[in-house]
């Protein structure tokens, strides 16, 4: 799971690049999200590269980057022969205070992007823009900032819904989502001018991009992955097949050795 924050709001944000394992303190609130939705589910790896950058100097704009990969257990289920997975725990909603070298790694919007509206003239030629809507006092657009939570992961879809590029023969069915609507959206427009245009703009959006690894043949039933586990016949049938070579060839170098004893044998007599 890979979560961009990309945005110049603020002028800066606080310098950070670490890499965070299961054995952090950050495990434990991002399992309690998990488990908000499924009781069951346990982190048992969990790999995270959070850090900050400035991406562009020009335009300020800022990058905020959260890459999580996690091996998650007490999810699936063994119907016999089939395991289902249940995926629904992605879709938790967790807005719990995540904190790393002294930085805020989950409730980004309250804690660094919230103070940057503060710098706006409050004028009629400034306009916010909040997802699909337009407005011009800055009230809904800082709301929605302050509730905005790295985290919050309420937004994905079913993995149904999910683009899935399995091909025969490949060693796994792989799942990937990238929302073309940013879960996360807000501009602000300084300096209306007579042409309906901007003198100045500045964004902040959430660039998120996701991934399951299944076993190959797997398929999606809403938050569900299913997949077939290999029968004792499935298992014996290639090595019944080793065995009956093995044996062929053992049978047709017996043979060679005794045949030659034979001819030789034949050979003296005469």
């Amino acid at each position: 799971m890979n979560l961009d924050l990309i945005e110049n709001l603020t002028t800066s944000l606080p310098s950070l690049d670490v890499v965070l394992d299961q054995s952090s303190p950050v495990l434990l609130p991002i399992q309690t999200g998990f488990q908000s939705i499924d009781h069951g589910a346990k982190i048992e790896s969990l790999t995270l590269h959070a850090r900050t950058s400035q991406i562009n100097n020009k335009t300020g704009l800022w990058l905020f980057q959260e890459n999580y990969t996690m091996t998650v257990s007490g999810v699936t289920r063994n119907t016999g022969g089939r395991i289902l997975a249940d995926m629904a725990f992605l879709f938790s909603k967790n807005n719990e205070s995540i904190t790393a070298s002294g930085v805020e790694l989950n409730n980004i919007g309250q804690n660094y992007l919230r103070g940057g509206f503060d710098r706006f003239p409050p004028d009629d030629k400034t306009h916010y823009f909040a997802q699909s809507g337009e407005y011009t006092l800055p009230l809904i657009p800082e709301q929605f900032t302050s509730r905005f939570s790295l985290l919050d992961l309420s937004w994905i879809p079913p993995v149904s819904r999910w683009n899935s590029d399995y091909q025969p023969f490949q060693p796994s069915t792989n799942w990937d989502l990238k929302p073309v609507q940013p879960p996360y959206n807000v501009t602000v427009g300084v300096g209306l001018t007579t042409e309906n245009t901007f003198l100045k703009i500045y964004v902040a959006f959430l660039n998120p991009s996701l991934k399951i690894i299944a076993p190959p043949r797997s398929l999606a039933d809403g938050t569900t992955i299913r997949f077939d586990i290999p029968t004792s016949a499935e298992i014996i049938m290639p090595i019944m097949i080793i065995v009956s070579l093995i044996t062929a060839v053992a049978t047709f170098l017996l043979e060679r050795r005794v045949s030659k004893p034979i001819r030789l044998a034949r050979g003296r007599k005469r």
